[in-house]
């Protein structure tokens, strides 16, 4: 599960990391976050035409199909995508094919059990410079009215580095994978959905950032040692 990341991207370094080409300026509501949260607008990155396109979406996948009247209140989380299951699943199978997209991240958090009754959260961070987490992406048009765009971030298992701490991460992609995930056949883009081999850093934050109303550089900071 990823139920939080970190995005200290600005506008300049979006646009040098990932090579956008589309929009021509910085899109209103873009900013730095500590801990970012479900439901958050953030950017998401994908193709178009020869080049890149950033775009703002929700991090809540609203499937095309929802109804209306579930657009309040969705019957199940849709923050993560299961790299097990996200070609069968029918919140998924669609986006998966033609709607692939890259969440620019600077991390993650994880909660990791200590014992039954106590967790300590911990910011993961791949060294690969850019990083993207792999997501997916949709877009509802069931009222007839303002479209919503809206992603999911893609899961596995976790690599060897972070199964200590939690049994699940987000796909990780570097530079290399940006155009396998977005471009490719679906057959093709299967491939990088796997646990990440590159180098990780991971150490405990304080336990403010498990609330989302938190959000400021401190919430990043290293209290102990891993």
């Amino acid at each position: 599960m990823c139920g939080r990341y970190t995005h200290n991207l600005t506008w300049s370094q979006i646009v040098n990391l990932y090579r956008l080409t589309l929009p021509d300026e910085e899109p209103p509501g873009l900013k730095l976050s500590w801990n970012v949260a479900p439901t958050h607008v953030m950017p998401i990155i994908r193709p178009a035409g020869n080049g890149r396109e950033l775009v703002m979406a929700g991090w809540d996948l609203v499937p095309f199909w929802l109804k209306p009247d579930q657009l309040a209140k969705q019957p199940y989380s849709t923050i993560n995508a299961r790299a097990e299951t996200i070609r069968t699943a029918p919140t998924y199978r669609e986006p998966f094919k033609t709607k692939r997209c890259l969440v620019p991240a600077t991390g993650w958090y994880e909660w990791q059990k200590l014992d039954a009754k106590k967790k300590r959260p911990i910011h993961m961070c791949a060294k690969a410079t850019p990083f993207a987490l792999a997501g997916v992406y949709d877009v509802w048009k069931g009222d007839g009215g303002k479209a919503i765009t809206s992603f999911a971030i893609v899961t596995t298992d976790a690599a060897p580095s972070v199964a200590q701490y939690h049994n699940r991460m987000p796909v990780v992609l570097d530079d290399s994978q940006f155009d396998d995930w977005t471009r490719d056949t679906p057959d093709q883009a299967a491939a990088p959905m796997k646990p990440y081999v590159g180098a990780i850093e991971a150490w405990e934050v304080g336990a403010e950032v498990g609330n989302v109303r938190n959000n400021r550089p401190e919430l990043m900071e290293r209290v102990g040692l891993l």
